[in-house]
């Protein structure tokens, strides 16, 4: 069958759609709605712990071609950065709003391969100073999706740099290189995701890594409610420079 044209391409991932509602697939732009909580252990001097709630949702554009994603933020942040027993941050609020532009210009179905490539917008929207990066930043990134016949491969590269910086803030310029793994029950109603996340950081001249394990499970396991899933993820980092040591997100998903 070869290279399929972008019709071609736009009815493999309606297809798709139509099966799959875990919201794992980054090809599949179905309509989706998410919730999630992540807590997080900073790796600083003295104690430090952040938690971002998101408010997430997905919707395809113009027949299926385009998919754009949005998320919003309530950030609470409490570190003591030169450990002398008091915290020089404690805030909460609204963090930044970020969203996303998302296409498939290629598929192909005899290999079983996809490209997809979009555009995140970073925008300072976050109510203090400290719940923010203080910038408005781009991310073109490109997914490599391949459907195996274990699961999913899908390595992706973003490339984010700072546009508009408040004053006294650091300019963003990094590259982001996720290595996502995806590995389904095979009833399909469970799963495991592994994205070990490498991030170069040419403005702050650091490297390290954050792995995120992703464990999820269909709510219709148990339950009538179709499309519904949740999910626990815990995360850590490594490498001297990496700014967290750990983290656990909770979530839910609704593909519509």
């Amino acid at each position: 069958m070869g290279l399929m044209s972008c019709a071609g391409g736009h009815a493999f991932a309606a297809d798709e759609a139509a099966a799959d509602k875990t919201g794992t697939n980054p090809i599949n732009f179905s309509p989706e709605f998410r919730v999630y909580n992540e807590f997080t252990k900073l790796n600083i001097s003295g104690d430090g712990e952040q938690n971002v709630t998101t408010l997430e949702g997905r919707m395809p554009l113009l027949d299926g071609k385009y998919q754009i994603r949005v998320r919003a933020k309530a950030n609470a942040l409490t570190a003591d950065f030169d450990d002398d027993g008091s915290d020089e941050v404690d805030e909460s609020g609204l963090g930044d709003l970020d969203f996303r532009l998302l296409t498939v210009p290629y598929l192909n179905m005899e290999s079983k391969t996809a490209i997809a490539t979009g555009l995140e917008v970073f925008l300072d929207t976050a109510s203090e100073d400290v719940l923010g990066s203080g910038t408005t930043s781009l991310g073109p990134q490109i997914f490599l999706v391949k459907f195996l016949p274990t699961g999913l491969f899908a390595p992706a590269l973003q490339y984010k740099f700072s546009v508009d910086e408040e004053d006294g803030r650091d300019e963003v310029d990094q590259f982001l290189i996720d290595l996502n793994y995806l590995r389904m029950a095979a009833d399909k109603q469970s799963w495991i995701f592994v994205d070990p996340q490498i991030v170069i950081d040419n403005e702050a001249s650091t490297e390290y890594m954050i792995v995120d394990i992703e464990l999820g499970v269909m709510m219709s396991k148990w339950t009538d409610l179709k499309g519904q899933s949740a999910y626990v993820r815990p995360s850590f980092g490594l490498g001297s420079d990496r700014p967290v040591d750990g983290s656990v997100e909770v979530g839910y998903k609704f593909v519509f």
